[in-house]
Parts: C-alpha cells; structure tokens; sequence
C-alpha cells in the first residue's frame, strides 16, 4: 500500500474519531464545538489532498478505461451529496448558537453517511489507485 493511501487511511481514522467525541461531548459546551471544528478542518484538507493527488490520477487513468470513468463519475455524484449534508451539519453545530437535542441524531447520521463513503473509497478507489501506480 502506498505512504498517500496509507495517509489517507490514517485521516479517515482521525476525522471519524473527531466525530465520535464531539457525539459523545455534545455541542453544549466548548470542546465539543472544538471537536466540530478540527473534524471540519481535517476533512477539507483530507478533500483537498484527494484532489491533488489521488483523482488527478484516477482521471488520467479513467480516460482509456470507460468502467473506471463510470465509477468516478458515480463517486463524484455521491460525494456532492454527502459533502452538502456534511457542510450544512458542520455549518448548524460549529458557532454552538444551535444545540438542539437533535444533535447526537444529527451527528449519528454524518458519521454514517461519512463511514459509508470511507468503506467504499478504500475498497475501490485507494485499491484502483494503488494498482495504477504499482504500490
């Protein structure tokens, strides 16, 4: 496995622990808005790292392999999806002018939508990339 997908790994571990914390402190208080904060940071640069180097690649690769075009395309569609919910989570609970009891729910929910895209990104992109590049 190369060091970039191992790095990658190692960030999804990172921000899904943020996350967890952040659920189990609430956003009542200032470290749980703290946790919501650095898991925001995190997954932006964890976005913009994959942007730089891991789809680039995958794009170049995908220009002679119609299968690989059509899984990025899926995978583009879905992460539009899920980076709304995300921001829109984050944008809700980060200033802690909202703590609403629905906040455990609401965070249940991205860490799902968040865990599910990070299974699927490992098993099939970071793999593909892997391959492209011999690691």
């Amino acid at each position: 496995m190369s060091q970039l997908i191992q790095d990658f790994k190692s960030e999804h571990l990172q921000i899904s622990d943020l996350l967890l914390q952040a659920r189990e402190v609430g956003v009542g208080n200032q470290q749980g808005r703290d946790l919501i904060l650095s898991a925001k940071k995190m997954l932006l640069a964890h976005l913009n790292k994959e942007d730089q180097y891991l789809y680039p690649v995958l794009r170049e690769a995908a220009e002679n392999d119609e299968s690989l075009k059509s899984t990025l395309t899926d995978y583009a569609l879905d992460m539009d999806k899920i980076s709304y919910d995300v921001m829109a989570f984050f944008s809700l609970y980060e200033t802690g002018e909202n703590t609403t009891e629905h906040f455990q729910q609401d965070c249940n929910n991205i860490i799902k939508a968040l865990s599910k895209r990070i299974t699927k990104e490992e098993a099939v992109l970071y793999k593909t990339y892997d391959k492209i590049k011999g690691a």
